[in-house]
Formats: C-alpha cells, structure tokens, sequence
C-alpha cells in the first residue's frame, strides 16, 4: 500500500497527458524556457528559487542542471508538494484510495470487464486485486507504463538525499492525504475511462512531456495538463493553496520550492500568483 501511495503521488507530472485536446486558438505570452526561476523583493532578505520538477523519469534522464544545483546551495531549506519519505504520513492517507463500495459491485458488468482486460492486458494482474481501491488509484499503477525503462525514479528523492546531506530544513507544501484527496477529485472516474481509452498512446505522450522538460518549456507542460476537472483540482486549487504559504516560507528562509513543472506557468500557476503577490519573479536562464 505504501509504494501503490507512492506511485499516486509521483504520477501527477505524466498521467494528466492522456486526454490532451487542441490547444486553444489564442495562448498567454510565452514563459521563458526554464525550470528555475528566482523569488525576490517584497520585503525578502534573501532569494527563494521556484524548481520545476518531472516527479518520475528514467534514471538516464534525470540530471539536475548545473544552475539548479548552484541555486539549490544557496538557499537554507528544500520545500516539496508533500511528504513521500514519512511512511506514518503515507500510513495515515492509506484509507483516502479505499474505496467505499468494492469496483465490482459499483462498476457495470461491461465497464467492470473492459477494466479487467486493461489491468489483464497492459499488466498481468486482474482486477479483482484492486477490487478495494478507486480508480484514481488505478491511474498512479498504470502510469509508469509510459516510459520506456522498467523502474523510474523519483526527481524529489534525489533533491531529498542531497538536502538531507547538506543538513538542509525540509518543509511541505501539503500532507499526503491533502494530495490523494486532490487526486481523487481530479481523476474522477469519467477521467478514469479516458485515461484507458487513450492508454495506446501513453508511452508516446510520456516521452513527449518528458523531452519538453528536457527543454525545459514549461508552456507545453502547462498546455497539456488541461482536462477541465483534473487542471481545476490538481493544479489550480493547489497553486492557490502553495501561492498562500509560500510567503511566510520565504519570509523565515531562503527556500528551494520543488514542484511539478505543470504548476508553474499559466494565468493560474504559481509564477503569476506569486507576482501577484508582489513578488518579483525572474527565469534563471544560465
């Protein structure tokens, strides 16, 4: 249960590409290709940098930028979305991916079926395993279907073990149960079926996103997260939430905030609101 809670947590930053539809036709200015971008002014004695994260990759893609790093030594406390290394935290959100009635008594006979042959299929497993859990559960399992080696890392542990060497402060911006609540809400189950029923193409969207991370263009990330109810609760409730605790972060230490790279740009991402806010905000380029 522990690790099916992990992989919920890390999956955010790939699954919500499933169900990507066209662009709109006008789109807000550009942001500058970076995923490191510096907080200052509004009363800040030092800086606060803002890092996109990819909160899954292969191990040969994840390499942590040179600027990163330099940024991340010169702040005093790594802040991520939620606690993925306290295993009393992630006891305590176990019973948000219970479901309340077993998939096989709320599902149809056909949807229950064409589960299964999915579950059957992609991963050798039938649903009758899963039975007990929700479907928005189910999404975090399949997710890391789309990359193309067996076992992703996680980008958050990485910065958590250097953190941790350098006896850094560690914060969070939720609990876990917060985020699997988000979860639930954002993969509703209609998103569930839309998420099957594109999964032929998973791999291919996965390796996508991941090479526009690699250039770090934020925009795109932003752009193909937009399945209404799953942008609404995943991104748009939670930067709310982030871009109201930040500030006192900041205010108490020089903070190195690791996101999902989705959260970032946007009318409703944690840049604006943070400029919002009167922040200045800059992209760290080199």
């Amino acid at each position: 249960m522990i690790q099916l809670l992990k992989k919920l947590s890390f999956a955010i930053a790939t699954i919500c590409t499933v169900t990507t539809t066209s662009f709109a036709n006008t789109l807000p200015q550009p942001t500058a290709k970076t995923v490191l971008w510096k907080i200052s002014g509004n009363g800040l004695d030092k800086p606060s940098y803002l890092f996109g994260t990819f909160h899954m990759l292969c191990k040969d893609d994840l390499i942590i930028s040179d600027k990163a790093k330099k940024a991340f030594a010169g702040t005093s406390q790594l802040v991520i979305e939620t606690n993925i290394f306290d295993p009393a935290e992630i006891k305590l959100a176990q019973k948000e991916v219970m479901s309340d009635v077993p998939q096989s008594q709320r599902l149809s006979k056909e949807k229950y079926a064409f589960v299964d042959s999915v579950l059957r299929a992609r991963i050798g497993v039938p649903l009758q395993r899963f039975d007990s859990l929700r479907l928005s559960a189910l999404v975090g399992v399949l997710a890391q279907l789309g990359f193309t080696c067996p076992q992703p890392v996680s980008q958050e542990a990485a910065l958590y073990q250097y953190a941790q060497q350098q006896q850094m402060k560690f914060a969070t911006l939720e609990t876990i149960k917060e985020q699997v609540d988000y979860m639930n809400k954002g993969f509703s189950d209609a998103y569930f079926f839309k998420f099957l029923q594109g999964i032929d193409s998973l791999k291919h969207v996965t390796t996508r996103m991941v090479n526009a991370y690699k250039t770090e263009d934020i925009d795109v990330i932003q752009q193909e997260m937009n399945d209404a109810d799953m942008s609404y609760w995943l991104l748009t409730r939670r930067n709310a939430n982030w871009a109201v605790k930040m500030p006192a972060m900041m205010q108490a230490n020089s903070c190195f905030f690791a996101v999902g790279s989705g959260h970032l740009a946007g009318e409703n991402g944690i840049i604006q609101l943070l400029k919002a806010k009167g922040y200045t905000v800059t992209p760290v380029l080199n």
